[in-house]
């Protein structure tokens, strides 16, 4: 990875954004629950990819990174003044809006349900397809943590989902 300053035509940066937006936008949006929430932290997160000084020497690495600063996104957004102190308006009709590539199913919702924690590790792991030292280290904890967090994750799955549907899907 290389660190010069980095200029994209209109093409590249229209790939990059094409590329990264979908995952960026399910990332954000498991880590918020909020689609509004999760667009923020995508247009955030894209925005650094385009003006960051950084050139990657493989896809992992810019996966890697990209991923990084969506969850750094995320933690921002829920750390910030603004997010600690608003309520949700019970009379405004919420817009729904479409997130690319999530199919509405009782695992996802069950996934949603977790706390936030096991959330996280569980849709890197089984939705991102993450390794549980890439885990660790997109977390900010250990290797360890993280294992614990799916197995109590998983455990918290399968009584939320009555024990068998989908343990296959669930176990490593």
């Amino acid at each position: 990875m290389t660190t010069e300053q980095i200029t994209y035509s209109r093409q590249e940066a229209e790939e990059m954004v094409s590329r990264w937006a979908d995952t960026v936008l399910r990332v954000g949006y498991t880590w918020t629950g909020s689609v509004q929430d999760a667009q923020d932290v995508s247009q955030t997160a894209l925005l650094k990819l385009l003006t960051s000084p950084r050139r990657f020497d493989t896809e992992e690495q810019e996966r890697a990174w990209v991923l990084r600063v969506a969850v750094n996104c995320c933690k921002d957004l829920k750390k910030s003044a603004w997010a600690r102190r608003r309520l949700p308006l019970e009379s405004a009709a919420e817009a729904w809006v479409e997130l690319p590539e999530m199919e509405e199913s009782p695992v996802l919702r069950a996934v949603q349900a977790l706390p936030e924690k096991y959330r996280q590790a569980v849709y890197l792991r089984y939705y991102e397809e993450y390794g549980v030292e890439e885990i660790a280290e997109l977390m900010g904890c250990k290797a360890s943590q993280v294992s614990t967090y799916l197995y109590r994750g998983k455990q918290k799955l399968r009584t939320m989902l009555g024990g068998m549907y989908g343990q296959e899907s669930l176990s490593e």
